[in-house]
């Protein structure tokens, strides 16, 4: 047992993913968190599995996986406790720039002050881009999980082609986790409808956010990739999804932002295959 935890692709994509549909299935009736409440124990077992136990040193990575764990956290609890929308956005925009403030500071402030400048504001926009395309979506289930997933499947593929296995673990571990919900909903559906909160899309925003960022600083994801990734979510905003069946719903949310995705993940492992000589 222990050898087959060991492995990968146990790790990232079939524990995560069972566990998140288990979940997901047990508590749909009773909550419209159940696929946060799935998402949090998926990438938690995931991460244990990954990481391990070990906190310190306190690298790049694990401040990112204490800040998905806590954006997850946050997203469930928070749902209900914040109920106007005037708090949420507040909490959700303080966090994700106090969440990039903390891991990539300390590579920002030994550049030269024209290219902080540019970093920052590459930063802060691509945080931008994908928190508005995301509220756009967010009483949409299948738009949300369809552009979630499709999201980070292309971070995690593209992180791993750019020579990031663990950060590209770390996404495809949430990518699995997020289509074990996903194919729950699409099986059982909700008993609650869904709600237009900022908060609740926090982990699809902030995951993909600081996995790429950090996949572009720490390994060698071109910037360039991550603009077509930023641009799934709006595209998959703008789908008419007029079809009564919720599979149908789903495979029409997830076929563009997947093509984009794998799209992307080729094309960075081709870049770095002809750079490296592989």
């Amino acid at each position: 047992m222990e050898a087959l935890l060991a492995r990968p692709e146990i790790q990232s994509a079939v524990l995560p993913f069972v566990i998140a549909l288990v979940i997901a299935l047990a508590l749909r009736k009773l909550t419209s968190i159940a696929w946060l409440l799935a998402l949090f124990a998926a990438f938690v077992v995931s991460a244990l599995l990954i990481n391990g136990l070990t906190l310190t040193p306190l690298t790049g990575t694990r401040k990112i996986i204490l800040l998905i764990v806590a954006a997850l956290g946050s997203a469930a609890l928070l749902s209900h406790l914040l109920a106007k929308l005037r708090f949420q956005r507040p909490f959700v925009d303080l966090f994700c720039l106090l969440s990039l403030a903390w891991v990539f500071w300390a590579v920002l402030e030994r550049m030269q002050t024209v290219q902080i400048a540019i970093h920052a504001g590459g930063f802060v926009a691509f945080y931008a881009i994908l928190q508005l395309s995301f509220e756009r979506i967010a009483a949409k289930p299948a738009q949300l999980h369809g552009a979630g997933f499709s999201l980070l499947l292309g971070v995690g593929l593209s992180a791993t082609a750019a020579a990031s296995a663990l950060l590209g673990q770390l996404a495809l571990a949430l990518a699995a986790a997020s289509g074990g919900a996903y194919l729950a909903w699409v099986i059982g559906g909700s008993a609650t409808a869904g709600k237009k909160l900022p908060v609740t899309v926090l982990p699809y925003v902030l995951a993909p956010l600081l996995l790429g960022l950090a996949s572009m600083v720490f390994a060698r994801l071109p910037w360039y990739a991550l603009i077509p990734l930023a641009l799934i979510p709006l595209l998959v905003s703008l789908i008419p999804l007029k079809s009564e069946t919720r599979f149908m719903r789903a495979l029409l949310a997830s076929l563009p932002g997947l093509v984009i995705a794998l799209a992307v993940a080729f094309w960075v492992w081709q870049s770095g295959s002809s750079a490296s000589g592989y």
